[in-house]
């Protein structure tokens, strides 16, 4: 019995590594026109016997930002310089990441292939599932 149960373990064990979430990652370079950055993966590859490498480079990864609407055309009370200022947002505020090679950062895998990606539902085309290949940085960690 028991080496019925080891080898359901190592099996679970191998179709869980190789559906891919989430990983910290390093950024090797960032183009801050594109919002792309190339990564390092800080998570090593498993393999069936143990051995273990670390993953290709993935390029040109989009990198996710944000988009806040602050009460437009309406004024707020600010702080500017340490006086107090009256400040009207005449539009959208989008704040476009900054990242620097080194940074630390948090990257999600999509469900299903991003290479046919656009404002419309679509067919991945592709049958990856998980795959590092559709990466995404999410944010910094440090």
């Amino acid at each position: 019995m028991a080496k019925d149960t080891k080898f359901l373990d190592a099996f679970a064990r191998q179709i869980k590594l190789s559906i891919h979430t989430m990983a910290p990652a390093k950024v090797v370079k960032y183009d801050e026109n594109k919002q792309r950055a190339d990564i390092q993966l800080l998570f090593m590859t498993v393999y069936k016997d143990g051995t273990k490498e670390p993953y290709r480079l993935l390029e040109d990864v989009p990198v996710m930002f944000q988009r806040f609407k602050i009460n437009k055309g309406q004024p707020f009370t600010a702080i500017i310089n340490g006086v107090s200022q009256t400040v009207q947002v005449e539009q959208d505020l989008v704040y476009t990441p900054f990242l620097r090679a080194g940074d630390i950062v948090w990257v999600g895998f999509a469900e299903r292939a991003l290479d046919n990606l656009t404002n419309k539902p679509f067919d991945p085309e592709f049958h990856r599932t998980h795959s590092v290949q559709d990466a995404v940085v999410l944010g910094v960690l440090q």
